[in-house]
């Protein structure tokens, strides 16, 4: 049996390991714009028991922001700051690359019936404007 520092090494690799699985089975929400079909959101989210988003690209008015933008591409960066997710809702924040203010908020309220939903909400984007989505989660 393995002792001391050994042991707790090997405990928290084993439970790295795990976390890395269970992250690894993602589901995703798509939201397009009520007013404006050219505002989206595409958010990939981890399967783990909080919400955690994996990757996040938004875009309203031309202008685009993502959470992991490719090399070349013209998007402002963002961060998934925090969230909260339930049956009934999913609220999301992304900041700025140096975690200095909350940049875009997204508020979903969400119904479900048998196998028949709706999700809904608003996107706040700061110094841009609000706009209204409906959603998807697949």
């Amino acid at each position: 049996m393995m002792a001391g520092p050994g042991r707790l090494l090997c405990a928290t690799a084993l439970a790295t390991l795990g976390l890395t699985g269970a992250a690894s089975a993602t589901a995703s929400v798509a939201c397009t714009g009520v007013d404006d079909p050219g505002t989206s959101v595409l958010l990939t989210l981890g399967r783990v028991p909080v919400l955690a988003v994996v990757n996040a690209v938004i875009e309203a008015d031309g202008t685009v922001y993502a959470t992991n933008p490719p090399e070349g591409e013209d998007a402002e960066t963002i961060l998934f700051g925090q969230g909260y997710t339930s049956s009934e809702r999913l609220w999301a924040d992304f900041t700025d690359p140096n975690v200095e203010e909350i940049l875009i908020t997204l508020r979903l309220e969400r119904a479900f019936e048998d196998k028949a939903g709706a999700e809904a909400g608003i996107l706040r984007i700061a110094g841009q404007g609000a706009y209204a989505v409906t959603c998807e989660t697949g």
